[in-house]
């Protein structure tokens, strides 16, 4: 196994818990605009995929545009806390000179505009890619085409990338793409849905705050690049 010299992160529910929130925000919006308030189970569906297409499969023929304006005056008062260790680990990561990023299928615009309403510094990141920074959204192995350039520039190679991430969809987006991965129990998918497809045990992991942990035990860290402090 190659060491692992890049972490890029999913975001909600990854990062942050959101998954409950929004799916009652959706709800929301949806008896707002009078459209049929969906199932948990079909909501499920279709969470994590790009939300346009999200808002398309649910409720067929709906003006996008619109409902996206209304679940975003809602949302408002919303809030999203970070998932416990978040913090710790993103500090774990930068001390050892380990680049980090965001990818998320959400929209770019409101995946910054919701990190900035956290206690995470968005200068620790190299990137943030949202829904419109790449051509391709998980599932799709081709999200990560942005990703592997950025990296490439930096000589460090696909199998080198660690993408951790709360569905599946993250983890078929990764392996396609020659990432490895590691899944976090803080989303809607348990254990077992992981591993029915193929993840290995040791790589599902209970929440963000265990992946220090796992990378130490592992031995997935190339030696010598903590940061000296001054």
């Amino acid at each position: 196994m190659a060491f692992v010299k890049a972490v890029v992160f999913d975001f909600d529910d990854t990062l942050v818990h959101s998954g409950w929130t929004s799916y009652n925000s959706h709800c929301r919006a949806a008896r707002k605009l009078g459209l049929p308030k969906p199932a948990l189970k079909q909501f499920l569906k279709y969470w994590g995929k790009s939300w346009h297409s999200m808002i398309e499969a649910i409720w067929p023929g709906a003006d996008i545009n619109e409902f996206i304006r209304t679940y975003r005056s809602l949302r408002l008062k919303s809030r999203y806390p970070l998932v416990y260790g978040a913090v710790d680990t993103i500090d774990f990561l930068y001390e050892r000179r380990i680049p980090m990023g965001i990818v998320s299928n959400k929209p770019t615009e409101d995946l910054v505009q919701r990190i900035s309403h956290t206690a995470l510094n968005p200068h620790v990141f190299a990137f943030v890619f949202g829904e419109q920074s790449t051509i391709f959204h998980k599932p799709h192995a081709r999200a990560f085409d942005e990703v592997k350039e950025f990296f490439s520039r930096k000589r460090i190679r696909s199998n080198e990338i660690l993408y951790v991430g709360d569905l599946t969809v993250d983890y078929f987006a990764a392996r396609g793409a020659g990432l490895q991965f590691v899944g976090v129990l803080s989303g809607f998918h348990s254990k077992r849905m992981f591993l029915k497809e193929g993840l290995g045990d040791e790589w599902v992991l209970d929440s963000v705050a265990e992946l220090p942990r796992f990378l130490l035990h592992a031995n997935l860290l190339p030696v010598n690049r903590r940061r000296s402090v001054l």
